[in-house]
């Protein structure tokens, strides 16, 4: 059975953590073979960079037939999701 991977995004992702991040994620979509739940509990705010992050992140997941989850997404972040459009295409639960 294929193994769920799991990160903790930080309360921010803005210019100043994107690329940690960025490191971080994709670390994890090399390494893994299931599901990458990306928990955003704590995240009250993302700028352009950080959607930067969740589209690489997904785009190298849907390559290799994987599943990227957004789990715990607040009202603010998921405004920022609608807005963008990025709530077409993550898979967000609550």
């Amino acid at each position: 059975m294929a193994e769920t991977a799991s990160y903790k995004m930080p309360a921010r992702i803005d210019g100043g953590n994107a690329s940690k991040v960025e490191k971080e994620i994709m670390e994890l979509v090399r390494q893994g073979s299931g599901t990458l739940e990306i928990d955003m509990v704590d995240t009250k705010y993302t700028s352009s960079a950080g959607l930067r992050v969740l589209l690489l992140a997904q785009k190298e997941m849907r390559k290799a037939g994987r599943e990227m989850l957004l789990l715990h997404v607040s009202d603010n972040v998921r405004e920022i999701f609608d807005v963008t459009g990025f709530s077409g295409f993550l898979h967000i639960e609550s």
